[in-house]
């Protein structure tokens, strides 16, 4: 299945077209786009390898899982990161300071780590989004760890169980507010 045919790519698509993360990290939405096509495919097929991939049937709802066992988990491969750095071009140094300091921030504790979630936005503030990540936090016996992309999405978290640990991470080149959040196992 190509990334165009592949559902979860159009969601995860869909979903981040526009947000502020997005727009800090790929300014131009054209650029945008065909960067994110790849990428999302190339993230997906890392997760269903070394993490999980959660989508409904409908497709509606993409979480992505990594394994913090051992330090922060890693969305690409080489390759993957070789590629994206083709496709992205200078806006490569956007995708490393995120790396950078997202990883900086990353809890040493063995934990889940949701990667992304993504909702489609003809359903968005629908109760999917929450129903489907109550689903996934059931499966494991382990903390979990994120960060969200804006205050509303925190207080999605906060209300599933995340507590803020550290303080906001403040993206470079005025971005946007990341918040480090941790839900104990259970």
């Amino acid at each position: 299945m190509s990334d165009d045919d592949d559902l979860r790519v159009r969601t995860l698509m869909r979903a981040f077209a526009d947000d502020e993360f997005a727009r800090w990290l790929l300014p131009e939405q054209e650029h945008r786009h065909r960067v994110y096509r790849e990428w999302f495919g190339m993230v997906l097929r890392r997760a269903e390898q070394h993490g999980e991939v959660i989508a409904g049937a409908d497709g509606l709802a993409v979480q992505i899982w990594l394994s913090g066992r051992d330090g922060p988990p890693e969305l690409l491969d080489e390759a993957g990161g070789r590629r994206l750095a083709e496709i992205a071009g200078p806006r490569m140094v956007r995708f490393r300071e995120f790396g950078e300091l997202t990883a900086a921030h990353h809890p040493a504790e063995p934990h889940q780590y949701l990667a992304m979630i993504a909702v489609d936005p003809s359903v968005q503030a629908t109760g999917i989004g929450s129903r489907e990540l109550r689903r996934a936090l059931q499966r494991w016996d382990v903390p979990s760890y994120l960060e969200a992309s804006s205050a509303r999405s925190r207080n999605l978290y906060l209300r599933l169980g995340f507590r803020d640990i550290g303080p906001p991470m403040l993206l470079p080149h005025d971005g946007p507010t990341m918040y480090p959040m941790w839900r104990d196992a259970g």
